[in-house]
C-alpha cells in the first residue's frame, strides 16, 4: 500500500501537533522515584484544592496566581453537579484554558462521563479539543497520577475516550449532537467555546 503524501495543511497541522505534545511534556516533569503511597496522597490533597490541583497537572497554563472571579467561576462549577454558566469575560482573561482544566479534573475524577464541546465550525471545535487530547495523552503527571489515558481504538482528533471513562466529542455550530453517547451516558457537559464569527 502506497503511503499517502501529506498536504501543506496537513505538515503544518502535524507541526503544530508536536510543538503543542513537546511543550506539554517539557512542562509535566515527574520524580519517576515516587511510590504507590506519595503518588495516592499527593493525587487525594491535590484533589481536594482546584487552584493546586490546575498548578500541578497544568503548569504550563498556570503562569500567574489565578484572579479571585477565577476562583469564583471554579467553585461555581465545582460545587454543583448540573450547572449553566455564561463567562464573558475579556479576551486573553484564560476562558478556554480555565475551562480545559475543570473539565479535565471532572473527567479524571470521575465526576463526568461525557464531554460535548461545540465551536462555530467542527474544524475550531477539533483545535480546541486538541489541548485536552495532548495532555491525556502526553501530560507525565496526569499519566503518573492517573495512569495512561490514551484509550486504543477510541483516540481519534475530534473523538475520544479517556481510559478514564470519559468520551470527549468536537462538534460545530448547526452540526446535530444526535446519538452522542458514551455507553449508556449522554453528555452531561457541554462547553461552547469561540461560537462566534466575528
Amino acid at each position: 500500500m502506497a503511503k499517502k503524501r501529506l498536504t501543506p495543511q496537513d505538515r503544518i497541522a502535524l507541526d503544530n501537533w508536536n510543538e503543542l505534545v513537546a511543550s506539554v511534556r517539557e512542562h509535566s516533569d515527574i520524580n519517576p522515584t515516587d511510590t504507590e503511597t506519595e503518588i495516592r496522597q499527593r493525587r487525594e490533597r491535590l484533589e481536594k484544592n482546584d487552584e493546586e490541583w490546575f498548578k500541578y497537572y497544568f503548569a504550563m497554563y498556570c503562569t500567574c496566581e489565578s484572579a479571585a472571579f477565577h476562583k469564583k467561576a471554579t467553585g461555581r462549577l465545582m460545587r454543583n453537579n448540573r450547572w449553566y454558566e455564561v463567562r464573558a469575560w475579556s479576551r486573553e482573561l484564560a476562558k478556554s484554558a480555565r475551562s480545559m482544566m475543570e473539565i479535565s479534573k471532572l473527567a479524571l475524577t470521575k465526576k463526568i462521563r461525557n464531554v460535548l464541546l461545540i465551536s462555530n465550525s467542527a474544524d475550531n471545535a477539533e483545535r480546541l479539543l486538541l489541548p485536552f487530547m495532548a495532555n491525556f495523552e502526553e501530560n507525565q503527571r496526569i499519566i503518573q497520577d492517573y495512569g495512561q489515558q490514551k484509550k486504543p481504538g477510541a483516540w481519534e482528533t475530534g473523538e475520544f475516550t479517556c481510559m478514564s471513562g470519559c468520551s470527549f466529542r468536537a462538534i460545530g455550530a448547526g452540526q446535530s449532537p444526535r446519538g452522542t453517547r458514551n455507553k449508556n451516558f449522554r453528555p452531561d457537559f457541554i462547553l461552547v467555546d469561540d461560537i462566534d464569527t466575528d
